[in-house]
């Protein structure tokens, strides 16, 4: 008789740990699904907006997504434009958009854009041709070195 209940109790926690096991590979399964989800929102988009070359790059704490068009032939004109647009994922829409010559954006931290020009001149033999900036995303408003600190 008491083989029988240990039998059953094994049964019956053998079966719970299956139904625990389950449960969390449907929660993980559904968290993929919105994280693909949100990913294929801002992608769409971009495709939307810039057509297929496109590039989108999510900032260290996946909240916000820097697209931006690819050019895909060298064009002739040496102040090409370079479209672009930060989206927001948890509030699901366009929090920036921009089209600014000769530039490379990149992510300088989770709320701020490192915005590098080509000037028109160069001046002397130490200056580079590169000036840079960052853009802060919150403010909406060009920011200095210093004041990222």
């Amino acid at each position: 008789m008491i083989n029988l209940y240990s039998m059953i109790h094994r049964n019956i926690l053998v079966q719970l740990f299956l139904l625990f096991l389950l449960s969390g590979c449907v929660s993980t399964n559904k968290l993929n699904q919105q994280e693909s989800f949100l990913k294929s929102t801002y992608q769409q988009i971009a495709k939307e907006k810039f057509g297929e070359k496109v590039e989108c790059k999510l900032n260290s704490n996946k909240s916000y997504a820097l697209c931006k068009k690819m050019i895909t032939a060298p064009v002739l004109n040496p102040n090409q434009l370079i479209e672009f647009f930060v989206y927001d994922i948890q509030q699901g829409e366009i929090i920036f958009e921009d089209k600014i010559a000769n530039a490379k954006i990149s992510w300088h931290n989770n709320t701020q854009l490192m915005i590098t020009r080509q000037k028109g001149y160069i001046v002397n033999r130490t200056d580079t041709g590169k000036a840079s900036y960052i853009f802060d995303l919150q403010s909406k408003k060009k920011v200095t070195q210093d004041q990222t600190k």
